[in-house]
């Protein structure tokens, strides 16, 4: 990066910089490096304006208490600059969370390509060996977060943590209920949107970050269901998330046009819906522990979709979640059962696909694909069965509704609109009329009604068959007028 070698040659008279984190870490790994940490000793508020002027870039305190500047370049390269934490280098690198995170390097090294690094903690040796150790316990009772953090590194790096970092991390997880829910979610949603997140999960319940942060999770642990599912509700859970995971990430268990139609509506949704979507798989079935009743000798979980929502929004406030994360996440547990209870009508067909996009919106695509993680998470071996085969032919149904004829079976065009309703019956609008066009356009979608004419004829029989709904008489329409 030229910047940098500008930079240091602005520092040779005027001070030092140094290279640290997660830059150091990741060069060293063989990872790509999109941001660099550079650490001065003085404050880089003192750095002249001209340094970013020349080089194009934006700048904009990221933490103007500490003292970190943030610098974004025309390329997409990001560099932050903050002062020493304490005294030196040694001093600074002390204060850090991991050994494979206190190492330093000076930038004048670090632009050679030297071996020489400041490393104290041994955090090279530890890189070499895949692992992930603190530098010491005060790291985590100093920020909590780190524990979160420490999960996320152990999957995007591939290391494993040592039995003392995962003890202390497990005494510091009550501490996490009390910090700051937007960086919680900045780690956890890392941590959800990677194609190891089952792994990561896991290791959250192993460390009780699961029981301080979502205990309504653990409530999910001990709860048996009926004969159609082998596995306690949270187990359940856990692997409709893993399955989900699969087919996000590799398409796994979907039908090969199913795939790329899948993919790209993925693709569209923002990185924050996507962790809302991975919550939502995570948490479909939250509403099963308050809700389980034994009836006749059987198990059941009357309306548990509908209180699930309910908490999910309770569980997105807490986290502060965004409302249009909030909605996803509550639709996707409200609606989950939903495509799976019209195809066992035995009449699906596009006036119940119409009718399953109504209430689902832009998320039915998504509701309609997690129904194959649902099912093949209620025991061994479901993937070779005829009905998960006849299951993969559904969801193929509905994502061809929504990607091929969206026009016609997801949003038609009312032959019919509001207003024309209400001038054929001669009243206001009120309930009686979504109930009406609801079903008008019901019957534009199963090719009962094609035209205009053929809508009023229908709405005047309506009428006729639901007079609670509107006034005796009928006015005659034209639908030239």
């Amino acid at each position: 990066m030229e910047f940098l070698w500008v930079l240091n040659a602005y520092l040779q008279s005027r001070g030092e910089a140094w290279v640290v984190g997660g830059a150091l870490r990741d060069r060293l790994l063989g990872f790509p490096i999109n941001e660099i940490d550079l650490v001065l000793n003085f404050s880089p508020k003192h750095l002249p304006a001209s340094l970013w002027q020349k080089a194009g870039a934006k700048t904009f305190w990221l933490d103007q208490e500490r003292q970190i500047l943030r610098a974004i370049f025309p390329a997409g390269q990001t560099l932050d600059f903050g002062p020493l934490q304490g005294q030196n280098i040694l001093a600074d690198l002390a204060g850090r969370d991991f050994t494979v995170n206190a190492m330093a390097q000076t930038l004048s090294d670090w632009l050679q390509g030297q071996d020489a690094l400041v490393d104290p903690w041994h955090g090279q040796g530890d890189l070499a060996a895949r692992r992930l150790r603190l530098v010491s316990t005060e790291a985590l009772r100093d920020d909590p977060i780190r524990v979160l953090r420490g999960v996320r590194l152990m999957l995007e790096k591939g290391l494993s943590i040592d039995r003392a970092t995962a003890a202390a991390m497990e005494e510091t997880a009550p501490l996490l209920a009390h910090s700051p829910a937007e960086r919680i979610m900045a780690e956890l949603s890392l941590i959800f949107l990677h194609a190891r997140a089952p792994a990561g999960l896991a290791y959250l319940d192993q460390i009780e970050v699961t029981r301080s942060l979502f205990p309504e999770v653990i409530a999910m642990n001990q709860v048996t269901q009926n004969k159609y599912h082998q596995f306690t509700v949270g187990e359940h859970s856990h692997r409709a998330f893993a399955a989900f995971v699969s087919i996000v990430h590799a398409g796994r268990y979907l039908p090969i046009k199913a795939q790329a139609w899948f993919r790209d509506y993925w693709l569209q949704l923002t990185p924050p819906q996507q962790v809302a979507a991975m919550l939502a798989a995570w948490l479909h079935d939250i509403g099963k522990p308050v809700t389980r009743a034994v009836r006749q000798g059987r198990v059941a979980f009357y309306d548990h979709e509908t209180v699930g929502a309910k908490m999910a929004r309770d569980i997105a406030q807490r986290l502060k979640l965004s409302s249009a994360q909030t909605d996803l996440l509550a639709a996707v547990v409200r609606l989950h059962m939903y495509p799976m209870q019209l195809w066992r009508t035995g009449k699906l067909g596009p006036r119940l696909i119409h009718r399953f996009y109504q209430r689902a919106g832009q998320y039915g695509p998504l509701i309609v694909v997690f129904t194959l993680a649902d099912h093949l998470a209620k025991g061994e071996n479901v993937a070779v069965s005829e009905e998960f085969a006849a299951h993969r032919e559904m969801v193929v149904t509905f994502l061809e509704a929504y990607f091929c004829h969206y026009d016609e079976v997801v949003k038609p065009k009312p032959l019919l609109d509001g207003h024309a309703m209400q001038g054929i019956a001669q009243r206001g609008a009120g309930p009686w009329l979504r109930q009406a066009r609801q079903q008008l356009l019901e019957a534009q979608v199963a090719g009962k009604v094609q035209t205009q004419e053929q809508a009023i004829a229908w709405f005047q029989q309506w009428l006729q068959a639901n007079p609670l709904h509107a006034h005796a008489g009928i006015k005659k329409h034209s639908p030239h007028k």
